[in-house]
């Protein structure tokens, strides 16, 4: 899946981040972030799931949610 490019215009990063559950286990939180003006899509767990399905997630939620503020994007 292709990442949009961000509502500025600028290429989105894929961004990874670690912490510890409630219940001691390690999960990674993946999201789509721009490095210029800041917009971030929503975190998405790794926990029962590969990273790269993960990451996948990730890119898909970023477009939708670009889709949703500009329609034309689709």
């Amino acid at each position: 899946m292709t990442r949009k490019a961000c509502l500025c215009g600028a290429d989105a990063d894929i961004k990874h981040a670690e912490r510890t559950t409630a219940d001691g286990r390690t999960e990674t939180l993946y999201w789509v972030s721009c490095p210029v003006c800041g917009q971030s899509g929503p975190k998405i767990s790794d926990l029962g799931k590969s990273a790269a399905v993960a990451i996948a997630e990730a890119v898909a939620e970023w477009n939708a949610m670009l889709i949703r503020a500009r329609p034309s994007l689709a």
